[in-house]
């Protein structure tokens, strides 16, 4: 059997600072224990389930936060940053099923931790068929084009919703609890590790006995995106994909879901850009 775990630091327990979240950031250490801790344990349980083949997808900020010499080795990592659709590289229609470990709440939730989607610097909110959606919901549906089921997430409680509301085949592990954009609470790791082997147990029962599905909506995909800077929506209103709605807004339509998540990537780097023009004139 084949499984897929994607694998975010911001819906992690004990990250709660902008100081633990990139290299060279004062604390960055500490996180990069917690994730490998947890994934290890998320990937021997997978083992113990008759998983023979596991993707680890680093998939935070430059996308090289796991030390390779610390990951169990039974998994084969994907490492590397910027890469094609993002956190969710190499997953196509061999893998069984799908894991995401780490998430965190959509941009634009009350109270959730470090909440984004996507690019923080580029969104203020993305909402598909007018839903709003988090990364989650996003890598779900390029999953559930290749028809992968994603059979856990952990991370932010603030997601439990989501997974209820659109895939609550989906084992939902809370591994932590937004109490604004820069505090969370968390339980001891004793007690968030053997709730994710558990989760991991309870998942894969349930794949086993065919009780989940890949996530699929309605297309075409018309995606809303309100942006955190006019200048990105300058820039994108003359091609014809893209409308304009006001200073903030534009609209586009996507006949599938590799399409939808690589025209929010293409619009994220765009961001970066205008980020980076920005700043090299101050």
């Amino acid at each position: 059997m084949k499984a897929y775990i994607s694998v975010d630091l911001e819906g992690l327990p004990g990250v709660s600072s902008l100081t633990m979240l990139n290299p060279g950031n004062t604390q960055f250490n500490r996180a990069v224990k917690v994730l490998t801790r947890l994934l290890n344990t998320v990937i021997d349980e997978l083992a113990t389930h008759g998983f023979d083949t596991i993707y680890v997808a680093d998939s935070h900020g430059l996308m090289t936060n796991i030390d390779y010499l610390e990951l169990d080795s039974r998994a084969e990592l994907v490492q590397g940053y910027p890469r094609q659709f993002s956190m969710v590289t190499l997953l196509d229609s061999s893998f069984n099923a799908a894991l995401f470990i780490g998430y965190h709440a959509a941009a634009g939730t009350p109270h959730g931790i470090l909440d984004h989607t996507m690019s923080g610097r580029t969104f203020a909110e993305i909402r598909v068929n007018g839903e709003r959606v988090s990364e989650f919901i996003l890598n779900s549906l390029y999953a559930g084009e290749h028809n992968v089921p994603v059979v856990l997430l952990a991370g932010d409680e603030h997601l439990r919703t989501e997974v209820e509301k659109y895939s609550p085949w989906t084992i939902f592990v809370p591994l932590k609890k937004g109490v604004s954009r820069y505090s969370a609470s968390y339980p001891g790791i004793d007690k968030v590790t053997e709730a994710l082997r558990d989760g991991v147990s309870k998942a894969v029962k349930k794949l086993k006995k065919g009780e989940v599905k890949p996530l699929k909506w309605s297309t075409p995909f018309k995606a809303e995106l309100t942006l955190r800077d006019s200048l990105i929506a300058d820039i994108l209103e003359p091609l014809p994909i893209f409308k304009r709605m006001d200073a903030y807004r534009v609209e586009f339509t996507a006949n599938t879901a590799s399409e939808l998540l690589g025209y929010i990537e293409l619009i994220a780097h765009l961001g970066y850009g205008v980020d980076a023009l920005k700043n090299s004139i101050k």
